[in-house]
């Protein structure tokens, strides 16, 4: 996956149907040179008008890339 920066946005379809988009708000290095992604998310649910905003939440880098693979365009 391309250098991940500050602004993207990535996106999952989950099983029951919600779009969860993540904006990634940093990439960061831990204690150990580990890096990690600092991003919100919102959720849209199919037939919902209103939309789910939490954050921030951290992962890391690897586990972030492996759950949001399909980049939105900005």
């Amino acid at each position: 996956m391309e250098y991940i920066r500050r602004g993207m946005k990535f996106r999952r379809i989950k099983s029951d149907k919600s779009i969860e988009t993540a904006q990634v708000l940093s990439v960061v290095l831990d204690g150990l040179s580990i890096s990690h992604v600092r991003y919100e998310i919102n959720l849209e649910r199919p037939n919902k008008i209103a939309t789910f905003r939490d954050g921030p939440r951290i992962l890391a880098l690897s586990a972030f890339t492996k759950t949001y693979r399909e980049r939105v365009p900005n």
